[in-house]
């Protein structure tokens, strides 16, 4: 596979294939703080586990609303929500990260068959 091959599948990838590329890119390039995360009483056991005060302070200074689906973490600690995924909340452009998949594919390989 290519790079203008890597690139076309990435742009052909539903919201949740996104997800899951954007969230292993992150794991295998060693960006965790740009991970997607699902909006959901689990999310914030794992973070925020007998810590309301933070709960609060995060999803305040954030762009945070409790309806959206997935959340992430802005630059700040603070929350941000969404709903829609697509290639524009990628951690990396979509050449940057084609260019990246290439070197160690096969990491990623099951995403793109």
């Amino acid at each position: 596979m290519n790079k203008q091959e890597i690139i076309m599948k990435i742009r052909q990838m539903s919201g949740v294939e996104l997800i899951e590329l954007n969230n292993r890119y992150c794991i295998e390039f060693g960006d965790f703080d740009d991970e997607i995360f699902v909006n959901d009483e689990e999310f914030f056991n794992t973070f925020y586990d007998g810590k309301p005060m933070e709960v609060a302070r995060a999803t305040f200074y954030g762009d945070y609303n409790f309806s959206h689906e997935f959340v992430v973490f802005n630059g700040y600690g603070n929350l941000d929500s969404f709903n829609h995924m697509d290639v524009s909340r990628l951690v990396d452009s979509v050449d940057v990260m084609a260019e990246s998949i290439l070197q160690c594919f096969d990491a990623f390989e099951d995403l793109f068959n």
